[in-house]
């Protein structure tokens, strides 16, 4: 499914995660059924999980057969983090995202989401400029084996739950993609992250901010409070003017929902996530 955005054609996807707790394959034929074309697959322990050598060969042909395409794979976060002062562990995390990157691209997909910490850290103040130079070194590393493969590097805000908060701003984001300077490297705009811990948040002046860096989206919205992953138009996000900044940063990238079809986690009826979640992308970018 694609609409238009601004003089470029905006195409519609949504991440599997939307059914996490149901085998991946499950998944991609509700998904295919509902009408989608592009996917980003949870690459956590739920769906491919790269430490455990997932058969994609028979992937593969099903995504093919179900006419979908893999254009995004978001890496493990729960058990990884490259902010990590632990030696040991940054460099186990550096192995599971390239095998994130490795297998993106046997699928045939285009970006590898990437958390630039884990979610909820609390260093000491004296810890917090070696721990970003820790994401720079290994983000740094993470694109040029990138490269290779012909895949591209997006990093996400992760919410902010408390204790260290870098990775929740996109100005921090933004220096230091730009630091590094690589086209295999950008941004992926999480808008539900955006509001979390926060107030008065300017989703447009993030959206603002990300510019030519942003290469990837994850759409959900939220009431502020909590990281709802609610179907666009549920929560407190102005979605008029979210879709008119894209169109003004001439946003080339796949119009991604990361929603939750899960009653217990949003709190609301989610019968209508995947078809609803077409209706309205396609009435948003109209």
């Amino acid at each position: 499914m694609s609409v238009e955005l601004g003089n470029k054609t905006a195409h519609i996807g949504i991440s599997t995660w939307v059914y996490f707790w149901r085998p991946l394959t499950e998944v991609l034929r509700e998904i295919a059924k509902a009408g989608y074309s592009y996917i980003e697959i949870w690459g956590d322990k739920a769906h491919f999980d790269p430490t455990v050598f997932p058969n994609v060969s028979s992937l593969k042909r099903l995504l093919k057969e179900l006419h979908l395409q893999p254009y995004s794979l978001h890496a493990p976060f729960t058990y990884v983090n490259i902010a990590s002062l632990d030696e040991e562990y940054r460099k186990h995390s550096i192995r599971v995202i390239k095998k994130s990157i490795e297998l993106c691209a046997k699928l045939g997909g285009k970006i590898v989401s990437i958390h630039p910490h884990s979610n909820q850290m609390f260093p000491d103040l004296k810890d917090y400029p070696q721990m970003v130079h820790r994401i720079e070194e290994s983000i740094q590393e993470l694109t040029f084996f990138a490269r290779r493969f012909a895949v591209r590097i997006a990093v996400e805000n992760v919410p902010y739950l408390g204790g260290w908060d870098f990775g929740s701003k996109i100005s921090n984001l933004v220096k230091l993609i730009e630091k590094i300077d690589s086209d295999e490297l950008g941004l992926c705009l999480d808008t539900g992250h955006i509001f979390i811990g926060r107030k008065n948040v300017d989703l447009s002046r993030n959206v603002l901010d990300c510019g030519k860096n942003l290469i990837a989206l994850h759409i959900q919205d939220t009431d502020g409070e909590g990281d709802r992953h609610w179907l666009p138009g549920e929560g407190i996000i102005d979605w008029s003017k979210f879709s008119r900044d894209l169109k003004s940063i001439n946003y080339q990238g796949i119009f991604m929902l990361e929603v939750s079809g899960s009653q217990k986690w949003t709190g609301r009826n989610v019968n209508n996530v995947l078809p609803g979640g077409l209706t309205v992308a396609r009435k948003m970018l109209e």
